[in-house]
């Protein structure tokens, strides 16, 4: 007999299996770099960053005072409050969000960015409950006044970073 499972019981685990709380992977957390804050954490992050919010912790990056530099992979689920917030960021930024030109979100971050570029890969993504997985997406990466490093633009579809593979 498979014992009852409460409702509670059912939304926890539901949230952790959530893509909303997958981890940007290792090699990418370091190409990066560092930030003021990361508004989307979570407390398996590898994202170098002087502060970090999450809703584990009971943490709303959306109406937190952001500090100059900011790292956010928005939940997935819904981006496009992390897109406007970003919009009216007044200091660098960067985004890492799946490949979706159809929505409003990204037009958004489109027209708020200095640059962008798509990945020439799928990206993994750390799971709290799993070994980390493969995107079964695109990932796109935009930017405000920030600049790339030269690890991670081999990793981009960059035109004057193009490389024939």
């Amino acid at each position: 007999m498979i014992p009852a499972v409460s409702g509670e019981a059912r939304a926890a685990t539901a949230e952790v299996v959530s893509s909303d709380s997958w981890c940007t992977d290792a090699w990418l957390a370091r190409a990066l770099g560092h930030f003021a804050i990361d508004p989307c954490s979570n407390p398996r992050s590898l994202i170098s960053a002087n502060r970090h919010l999450s809703l584990e912790n009971g943490d709303d990056g959306l109406v937190a005072e952001w500090s100059w530099s900011v790292f956010c992979n928005p939940p997935y689920s819904d981006p496009l409050p992390w897109a406007k917030r970003l919009a009216s960021h007044h200091g660098p930024w960067v985004a890492l969000v799946k490949s979706d030109p159809s929505t409003r979100w990204y037009k958004l971050l489109k027209l708020a960015c200095t640059a962008d570029a798509p990945f020439r890969h799928r990206l993994r993504f750390g799971r709290p409950d799993k070994r980390p997985m493969t995107a079964n997406f695109p990932s796109h990466l935009f930017w405000r006044w920030w600049e790339p490093s030269a690890d991670l633009t081999s990793h981009l579809w960059l035109p004057t970073y193009a490389r024939d593979e």
